[in-house]
Order: C-alpha cells, then sequence, then structure tokens
C-alpha cells in the first residue's frame, strides 16, 4: 500500500497522483486532517513471537507499518486548518487552540517518523520534509557543495539590514521566511482581495520608523538581475528544469509568485551538466528526494542558488511545460525507491 498523507484531501497534486497510481494497480490510502480526525490510532506493541509492531489504525483498517505500507508521500507540511470550521469556539480561545494544534501538529510528526524508522520509503524522509523549509542551514549547504548563492542576511533587527543596505549599493531585497498571505475585506459587491507578503525591492524609507518596528525575523539579500528564473523539481535523480520568463511582466519581476502567466512563458530548460551535479548532491546531502528549487539565471548567464521547498507545488510547471513530473513521481512512489523505471509508453502517452 501506498499511503499520502496531505494537508488537503482536495489538493490538486494529490487528486492527481492517486489518480496515476490506481490507474497503473496501486492501492493507495489518502490521509488528512479529516481522516485522522474522525478514525485513527497509533499503536506500538509486541506481537505473539516478541516482535516490536507498530500499527497504525485508520479508516477502518489496522496497517503494520513494516509489513502493510511500501511507501508514503508526506506532502504539504500538516496543519490542522481543515478542521477550523467544526471548531470554530476553539479558536477563540487561543491556549486550548494552541494546545489542540499542538497535539496534533505531535501526532503528525511522531507517525510520519514512525513510517521512516519503520523501513518505509518516504517523500521526503523525516524531519528532513519538515526541517529544510526552513532557510538558513540550506543555504549554507548550497554553498557547501559549490552552488553560487547571494550573500545573505537573516535578522530581526533593521539597523543591521540598514548596514547591509549600505554594504550593497541600496539595492537589495527582503522577502519572508514564509510566505503570507491575507484576504482584504471589500466593499458588498466588489472582487475580493488577497493582500500577498512575497519579495520586495528595499528602499531607504523602510528604515524610517525602525525603532518602532516590531522585531520581526527576515532575509534580506543584494537584489541580483535576471535573464530569466529556473524552477528545478527534482523526484529522485531527475532533475525537471523550467525557465520562467518572469522579466517579460512588470508584476512578476521582482517575483515570479506575482504570477502574469499569460506574460510569462515557461519553457523547459536544459541545465548545465555541472549545475545539474551539483544539485543532486545537495539533495544528497539534504537527504531529500523530492524538492522545488528556485534559481536566477543573471544576464552573463551565472545560475544563482536561492532556496529550495521541499514540499514545492509543481502541477502548473508541469501542466504548463508538458514536463513528466507527475508520471515520474507516480513511479518513484510504486518503486518505493529513487532508482525506479518508467514506462517508455507513459513518457510517449503525456508528450501527446
Amino acid at each position: 500500500m501506498i499511503l499520502i498523507i496531505t494537508k488537503l484531501l482536495d489538493d490538486r497534486s494529490v487528486v492527481q497522483v492517486r489518480s496515476m497510481l490506481e490507474a497503473q494497480g496501486a492501492e493507495v490510502l489518502v490521509l488528512g486532517p479529516e481522516t485522522m480526525e474522525q478514525d485513527a490510532a497509533f499503536a506500538i506493541r509486541y506481537t505473539d513471537a516478541g516482535r516490536p509492531q507498530a500499527l497504525l489504525r485508520v479508516a477502518g483498517r489496522e496497517l503494520d507499518l513494516a509489513r502493510d505500507v511500501t511507501a508514503a508521500w508526506i506532502w504539504r507540511s500538516w496543519r490542522p486548518d481543515p478542521l477550523l470550521e467544526r471548531y470554530g469556539p476553539l479558536v477563540k480561545q487561543p491556549d486550548e487552540w494552541n494546545f489542540f494544534a499542538g497535539e496534533w501538529a505531535a501526532f503528525y510528526k511522531g507517525v510520519t517518523t514512525a513510517l521512516q524508522y519503520n523501513g518505509v520509503f518516504c517523500v521526503n524522509p523525516p524531519p528532513f520534509h519538515d526541517a529544510f523549509e526552513e532557510k538558513c542551514a540550506q543555504l549554507w549547504i548550497a554553498a557547501e557543495v559549490g552552488l553560487q548563492i547571494p550573500a545573505t542576511l537573516y535578522t530581526p533587527h533593521l539597523p543591521y539590514a540598514k548596514d547591509f543596505y549600505h554594504d550593497h549599493a541600496e539595492s537589495i531585497i527582503y522577502k519572508p521566511f514564509r510566505p503570507f498571505f491575507k484576504v482584504v475585506e471589500t466593499q458588498p459587491g466588489e472582487q475580493s482581495k488577497i493582500l500577498k507578503l512575497l519579495t520586495n525591492r528595499v528602499s531607504a524609507r523602510h528604515f524610517d520608523n525602525a525603532a518602532q518596528a516590531i522585531p520581526t525575523p527576515g532575509i534580506f539579500q543584494p537584489y541580483i538581475e535576471k535573464q530569466f528564473e529556473i524552477r528545478v523539481v527534482v523526484v529522485g535523480h531527475a532533475l525537471f528544469a523550467c525557465a520562467i520568463d518572469s522579466q517579460s511582466s512588470a508584476r512578476s519581476r521582482e517575483d515570479w509568485r506575482r504570477y502574469d502567466i499569460e506574460n510569462t512563458p515557461y519553457t523547459p530548460y536544459e541545465l548545465p551538466a555541472e549545475i545539474a551535479a551539483k544539485l543532486r548532491r545537495y539533495m544528497q546531502r539534504l537527504g531529500l528526494v523530492f524538492g522545488s528549487i528556485d534559481m536566477i539565471v543573471t544576464p552573463s548567464g551565472e545560475h544563482v542558488f536561492l532556496e529550495v521547498n521541499p514540499n514545492g507545488q509543481f502541477d502548473w510547471i508541469a501542466k504548463l511545460s508538458g514536463l513528466p513530473i507527475y508520471e515520474h513521481l507516480a513511479a518513484m512512489l510504486r518503486a518505493g525507491s529513487v532508482d525506479y523505471t518508467l514506462d517508455l509508453a507513459q513518457e510517449v502517452l503525456h508528450a501527446q
């Protein structure tokens, strides 16, 4: 059996991968907060023969992790958000909600880690599936394996950021550790608006009220001129690179996540062999078998590494570029190994 553990049951990537796996004859069980909340238990016991046994009881089934589960896709760090509607009053009690959310997070981490240590092939292996969502160590390791990175300052202290701003010719960017999205209230009849805090250029005025600012850690880097940007989706040993022409649109110039898909072509890109080798070595150092890597190609042709997201979305990349990412991910899960094989007919079918 293949387990898919996801925050959202209707996630497009989850639906697609499950459909492909089941069409190929694989048995798949998808677990989200709703299924776990309704009927879940994890037990550790000894068998009659004295063997320690880890059992996951869920959806009316009892699974011996070491014997019944061959692979697990642990997708998009679990949060109890889908349970908010059901437990709305609890959210208004911060102490109780924090306890509730914390207990669920501990249960999730315990079950996923138990999968890894029962010999289940995990995409990605715990604890790295969560640990390397953080930015500091992953950038250091990228530099260690020989990838070019931008000088980077992580700090909540704006005077330090101001010094960094002057050290880099007053041309730097700020970005949060994690994107911030907020729905903005609108008048009746108006279209809803979403406020996004992504990558932004920094100017001198941003330091005007530094003394009143709430100390919040952020990421500061020199602004890098772009020829275009690349998202590389890594599946086992395979690298699927897509060039994003973010500079063709004023909206996406500083951060392509301000999507302007109609005006920013997405095209398959062949990575230089040296860069590809370093990226494979990088993923091995991190202990990851899947990830979405962001890079910049400068006007002079240099490849600058920015970050890896172990749970980075790839659905739109696969659809816009035609790259067979889904086929390779499904094949890796079916094989329970990075050394999977892919039927040539699947590649041809996707190309058509």
